[in-house]
């Protein structure tokens, strides 16, 4: 059985960030060569972007297959190199492990679908509707 949501690690991402107008991150966000950087991560099957933009607070949740990959990423500079980022400050991030009998209980049915929910379901298991 591929049981992949009891592999997944989470790592959760938080900063304050210096927005001016000559400066906005959303913008950055945008830009097609940093996009490209997330989707070859290696491990990375999700990111979600954080933004709570009346305290210049912001983030990110990632779900990483396997501890290993969660890992990599935090040995790789991209981490340390945003935390050293002039207008970045208070970064702070905690790992996580999904809790897959509790976690896949809680998705409504038809929320997530396609091989992504198929292929974290563990055989014969069935989400909560």
């Amino acid at each position: 059985m591929n049981d992949r949501l009891s592999k997944l690690n989470i790592l959760v991402v938080t900063y304050k960030y210096d927005l001016r107008e000559d400066n906005d991150l959303i913008e950055l966000t945008k830009d097609e060569s940093v996009l490209q950087t997330w989707s070859t991560i290696p491990g990375l099957g999700v990111k979600f972007a954080l933004a709570n933009t009346d305290e210049n607070e912001f983030g990110g949740v990632y779900l990483f297959e396997d501890s290993d990959s969660l890992e990599a990423f935090l040995a790789s500079p991209l981490l340390k190199d945003w935390s050293e980022h002039p207008d970045v400050s208070e970064l702070t991030f905690k790992k996580y492990q999904a809790l897959s009998d509790l976690s896949l209980s809680t998705i409504k049915q038809g929320y997530l679908s396609g091989d992504f929910i198929k292929d974290l379901a563990p055989v014969g298991a069935h989400t909560r509707s």
